[in-house]
């Protein structure tokens, strides 16, 4: 199945909840993942590591998938293969 992001339901430092799809509400802890891909001097995912501009994360409708302004997005896929189901119970009107 080739996921997408429907809605981002919570964002806190670092991690984004999300519901994909198939309607399953899934939370990505991306500090880890940010860390690793931040090494290099140039790399813009160091400004992912700020948390005041982590939470500033939107969703692109058209392309399905989490954005931020400075060109950053991530792959539905990988962000799923990355998640974790929800502990929280999350209500939503469809």
């Amino acid at each position: 199945m080739l996921y997408t992001i429907k809605e981002i339901v919570k964002i806190e430092p670092f991690k984004i909840t999300v519901r994909f799809n198939d309607n399953e509400i899934r939370m990505i802890d991306l500090e880890e993942k940010l860390r690793e891909w931040s090494k290099s001097p140039q790399s813009k995912f160091k400004e992912l590591l700020k948390p005041d501009y982590f939470i500033t994360a939107k969703l692109n409708e058209e392309l399905e998938t989490v954005y931020w302004d400075n060109g950053i997005d991530l792959c539905p896929d990988v962000l799923h293969s990355l998640s974790k189901k929800a502990k929280e119970k999350f209500e939503y009107v469809s």
